[in-house]
């Protein structure tokens, strides 16, 4: 078949590729440590849409067929990380994810853009204490510590090629500031930032309101400092250790004003989304698993016009699992399964789609997989088959994805 053997192909390429080690530039004050992360992908792909149509996955267009291969670049980054003095750090990031995941083009249309954003630019100064404490003061560009599964996880350690379905229940990435407090056992993390909002309309309604903020708080805590895991990891690649994360989450992003229609809009709008949740993340050597649920409400109040007012609650979990095994060169290969639920409206069963981006919408999710590690997170391979099947209707997928990644 023509697809097994591009698959294949694919994964002599990823083993040839050497490993990757950390670079960096120092003097007696400052250090520079720049950093580059390369997702690239194939996938196979069969869905149908809600009303049980041939649905296709690259454009998110119903009545329309998936082609044999897809080939896109997940990330694409580069970074520079580095620290002033004894006390200070600070990341300066660009990216162009998702180059070409709706077809091969240079334009800038959503899911398909080849333009170069910043992505993070912030600095901290830590404040260290006695016994292994520390405040730090955080500000700048940056996901706030909240959401466990978008700015608590980096994307170069998952488990599968995809996220968790969690990680869009309010997941923002934005400017304000952030103060963390750490010990042996234990994270504490707050953040207030400009809130997410990107349909104003500045000649209503809306135009006389002022705006809110996002700001959230997260906690994580460990039995002991033994087992406490400082660096998150959707795998821990079969390395020797045991740790045990508990961690908990509240943020809002509070009045956030949006429209309906084009300016002058027909309707102007207040948004609050509030989301919060548990999550446990375990490692015992060969074995890494995590777990989450959480929670989200999105309230919506018209402040003119004609739409109407709603709250609508949602609710979204994961479990998973991997189990790497060694090998004698010191790589290793690790199963993996996962079986995620999200639900974006609890009170209605929705005829959802997978659509055009790695989260799908309402619906169950089940995932199995593979992962060669050629020198860890550095440079890998992951192999994996999703099943997904919308809450109400027909809309269904069966996608194989086969992702190689250079992270260094």
């Amino acid at each position: 078949m023509q697809l097994v053997k591009s698959l294949s192909a694919l994964a002599l390429l990823g083993s040839a590729i050497p490993s990757t080690y950390a670079l960096s530039i120092k003097d007696d004050v400052v250090s520079l440590s720049p950093g580059v992360r390369i997702q690239t992908r194939a996938t196979h792909a069969d869905a149908n849409g809600a009303t049980g149509n041939e649905y296709r996955v690259q454009s998110g267009t119903d009545n329309a067929v998936n082609d044999p291969l897809d080939f896109m670049v997940r990330r694409a980054r580069l970074y520079m990380n580095g620290k002033y003095g004894a006390n200070w750090k600070f990341s300066l990031a660009i990216n162009a994810d998702n180059v070409d995941a709706a077809g091969t083009t240079s334009s800038s249309a959503a899911g398909n853009s080849r333009i170069v954003n910043m992505r993070y630019a912030w600095a901290e100064r830590t404040f260290k204490m006695g016994d292994d404490f520390a405040h730090i003061i955080h500000f700048g560009l940056d996901k706030p510590y909240n959401n466990p599964a978008d700015a608590g996880m980096s994307s170069s350690r998952e488990l599968f090629p995809t996220g968790q379905v969690t990680s869009v229940m309010l997941a923002p990435r934005g400017v304000g500031i952030g103060y963390r407090f750490t010990g042996p056992m234990f994270l504490f993390a707050a953040d207030l930032q400009n809130n997410t909002n990107t349909a104003r309309d500045v000649t209503g309604t809306n135009a006389q309101e002022e705006e809110g903020f996002f700001y959230g708080a997260r906690v994580e805590i460990a039995p002991s400092k033994e087992w406490f895991i400082a660096k998150r990891a959707e795998s821990f690649v079969g390395k020797e250790g045991t740790g045990l994360n508990l961690g908990l989450s509240y943020g809002v992003n509070d009045d956030a004003r949006t429209q309906i229609g084009t300016a002058p809009a027909t309707s102007d709008q207040a948004v609050a989304i509030t989301a919060y949740g548990a999550d446990l993340m375990f490692h015992w050597n060969m074995l890494s698993m995590y777990a989450e649920y959480r929670l989200m409400n999105t309230e919506t109040e018209t402040v003119s016009g004609a739409a109407p007012s709603t709250d609508i609650d949602g609710t979204g979990w994961v479990i998973q699992a991997g189990w790497a095994f060694p090998l004698a060169n010191g790589s290793a290969i690790e199963p993996a399964l996962r079986y995620s639920q999200l639900d974006l409206n609890t009170d209605a069963d929705e005829t959802s789609v997978v659509g055009a981006t790695d989260i799908a919408g309402s619906g169950n999710q089940f995932d199995i997989g593979v992962n060669y590690y050629i020198d860890g997170h550095n440079n890998k391979l992951q192999l994996a088959y999703q099943m997904w099947e919308a809450e109400e209707g027909e809309g269904d997928a069966n996608i194989i994805r086969l992702q190689h990644q250079l992270n260094f």
